[in-house]
C-alpha cells in the first residue's frame, strides 16, 4: 500500500508531543506501508523551520525523512504528464506537486491535515485521509483526540 505523506504529517511529528503523526510514521518506519513524498516536500520542510529558527530541526527531520524504509520520492520530472490534467481541480498552485505526486506514486491515501486542499474539486479523485482518520481506519489503532485530528 503507498500513501502519500503531505508536508505537515512531518511538521506536526516534530513540534507535537504526541500525535497521530507520530502513528503514521511509526508504522511507515515498521514498513506498514510505503511512504511517498513530492520532491517539493523538501523544499516546504526548510522554508518552514528555517523561517521560524529551527535549522537544526529541519536538517534532523529531512535525515529522517530519507531514513523510512522503501520512501518513494517522486521527482519534478515525473509528474510532468499530470500538469494538464488537474491543474483546474485544484485552486493553490503550491498544493500541486503533492496531487501529481500522489497519483504518480500510485497512492491509496493521502494523509493530509490541510482541510482546504480536501475541498477543493479533486477530492473526487483523491483518496484524502485525516492522520485520525488514516491511523484508526487504515493502521487499525486509536487515535489521538487532539484539535483536527492532527
Amino acid at each position: 500500500m503507498n500513501v502519500y505523506l503531505d508536508t505537515n504529517v512531518f511538521l506536526i511529528f516534530v513540534e507535537e508531543d504526541i500525535s497521530n503523526c507520530e502513528i503514521i510514521l511509526k508504522a511507515a518506519e515498521n514498513s506498514l506501508f510505503t511512504p511517498v513524498i513530492s520532491f517539493h516536500t523538501f523544499n516546504e520542510i526548510s522554508k518552514n523551520l528555517k523561517s521560524r529558527n529551527l535549522k537544526d530541526l529541519a536538517g534532523f527531520l529531512l535525515f529522517y525523512i530519507w531514513s523510512l524504509p522503501d520512501i518513494i520520492v517522486v521527482q519534478r520530472e515525473q509528474f510532468r504528464k499530470y500538469e494538464k490534467q488537474y491543474s483546474d481541480l485544484v485552486t493553490d498552485i503550491d498544493d500541486l506537486p503533492h496531487i501529481y505526486a500522489y497519483f504518480e506514486g500510485e497512492c491509496d491515501y493521502f494523509v493530509t491535515t490541510n482541510r482546504r486542499l480536501t475541498q477543493m474539486k479533486i477530492r473526487e479523485s483523491v483518496n484524502f485521509k485525516s492522520p485520525k482518520e488514516f491511523a484508526e481506519e487504515i493502521l487499525g489503532v486509536e487515535g489521538f483526540d487532539t484539535k483536527n485530528g492532527i
